[in-house]
């Protein structure tokens, strides 16, 4: 998973700092031996990435407090995991003993608050139109790792998600397919259609809506 992180040493830097916990700037230098102004660069890079962030120790004295760098979620996410062979067993434990309610029941909730979220991160962005709503809604997909790429041709607005952040779900149940479309409905306020689809072989699941007006 560090593979498309093209820098030796940043690839080195991201291991030193899962090792330990955090790391301060000085010490990061002692673990992957390099100078203290290039590792800032390094930390500088990744955090604009979202793969690091900079927290301060508690207070121990005077003078100012001492920071450190730990990963953040989408940093951990570059370091081997199994939850997606866990999830993909629990759905079928469930599915097994005839739990569909219950799963469904799950499904519903955790996209119910996802809009939820949304909602709020339009109003705290001030998002009142549909074109600031579709920026806000593109920038909450590249958070949750959909790759989306959103476009306006001919009064049509198109969303491509080029990436499905839960294959497993997907694969043993359609739920987070349909619960997606009503996410964006809902989001976006208007109908759509689905014009592609992954699980389908195509290499993007696609929704389409006419808008004149939108993302202008």
């Amino acid at each position: 998973m560090l593979d498309w992180i093209a820098s030796d040493s940043r690839r080195a830097l991201l291991l030193a700092i899962k090792r330990a916990g955090a790391l301060s700037v000085d010490d990061a230098g002692t673990a992957i031996d390099r100078s203290t102004s290039t590792v800032r660069e390094h930390l500088a890079e990744l955090r604009d990435r979202g793969m690091v962030e900079r927290v301060a120790d508690a207070p121990s004295g005077r003078g100012r407090p001492r920071h450190r760098y730990r990963l953040t979620p989408e940093g951990e996410a570059l370091f081997p995991g199994r939850d997606r062979e866990l999830a993909g067993r629990l759905i079928a434990f469930l599915l097994e003993r005839g739990k569909t309610d219950l799963l469904e029941d799950f499904f519903n909730r955790f996209w119910a608050e996802r809009t939820e979220r949304v909602i709020q991160r339009f109003e705290a962005s001030d998002a009142s139109d549909r074109a600031g709503r579709l920026r806000v809604l593109k920038q909450i997909l590249d958070e949750e790792g959909f790759m989306p790429d959103i476009d306006a041709c001919d009064g049509a607005v198109v969303i491509r998600e080029c990436n499905c952040p839960f294959p497993e779900a997907v694969k043993q149940t359609r739920l987070p397919c349909r619960l997606e479309a009503a996410f964006l409905e809902s989001a976006l306020e208007t109908a759509l259609e689905r014009v592609e689809y992954i699980p389908d072989g195509h290499d993007a699941c696609t929704y389409t809506f006419a808008d004149q007006a939108a993302y202008a």
